[in-house]
């Protein structure tokens, strides 16, 4: 039985088909492919990447990236309007991304391709709200890899966010409309909310929408990578593979192996 209830899915897919329309607003969509292309050229170039699975693929900035870069890539989320909004960029742009709804533990029931790389990006892996919905879904991510095919993954660094605490995560203004992003932390989770505030006829009006989380920190990572069938893990504190700092860095990058 797949770890992720149906009531968790619904709960993260309904999240992201209602965010689907300012998705790319407020992360910064178009602006993204030059800075982020030059760290991903290399990672294509250095692990002979031709062909990619990138799960939780929101608006599909990474897929289309990675197939901007002659990489035969597969888009997985489990809403459909991130999906959709994937299908329209793939064709606006040009380019060929397979298109797969499902979550990540029946992604090997899905796909029929062994990649050369898995992609996680975009702090995907803290919507599992459990240490065995993480290594079900590190393990269906090992087993739709090529034996010395590499895992990529981008969370936030929980570490520092823990330690701090702080509430306000980041404030984006784009096209006359501001996203709030901010925590509310509970026992072992994280209320994940963001406030959208726009000015529509001279009347400030407001959505807010929430989804549950559940930080992962460093050390979870190292035991569970390797209980999936990873070695040579490393970490790093950014795509451009800055070194990691527990207590400064933004992100927690994680680079491992699915072991031959």
């Amino acid at each position: 039985m797949d770890l992720m209830t149906e009531e968790s899915t619904a709960t993260v897919s309904d999240f992201y088909d209602s965010l689907a329309p300012d998705y790319d607003a407020m992360t910064g969509f178009t602006k993204r492919f030059v800075h982020e292309r030059p760290f991903f050229r290399l990672l294509v170039e250095r692990y002979g990447i031709g062909t990619a699975l990138d799960a939780g693929c929101g608006t599909g900035f990474h897929s289309l990236l990675l197939s901007q870069l002659g990489v035969h890539v597969t888009a997985v989320d489990v809403s459909n309007e991130m999906l959709s909004a994937v299908a329209r960029h793939a064709k606006e742009m040009d380019v060929d991304v397979g298109i797969v709804k499902s979550t990540f533990q029946h992604i090997p029931n899905n796909v029929s391709t062994n990649y050369d790389a898995v992609f996680s990006m975009g702090n995907s892996l803290a919507h599992l709200l459990s240490s065995e919905e993480l290594l079900a879904s590190l393990r269906s991510f090992a087993s739709v890899l090529k034996p010395g095919g590499v895992l990529f993954v981008q969370n936030l660094n929980y570490d520092r966010i823990m330690n701090s605490r702080e509430r306000i995560q980041s404030i984006k203004e784009s096209n006359g409309i501001t996203f709030v992003r901010y925590y509310e932390y509970l026992e072992e989770r994280i209320n994940f909310q963001i406030l959208k505030v726009q000015s529509i006829n001279g009347v400030l009006e407001h959505k807010l929408m929430s989804v549950m989380l559940r930080p992962i920190l460093k050390d979870d990572f190292v035991q569970l990578l390797r209980q999936a069938g990873f070695n040579g893990v490393k970490f790093f504190g950014g795509i451009s593979m800055e070194e990691f700092h527990s207590d400064t860095s933004r992100d927690l990058v994680v680079l491992a192996t699915k072991a031959k």
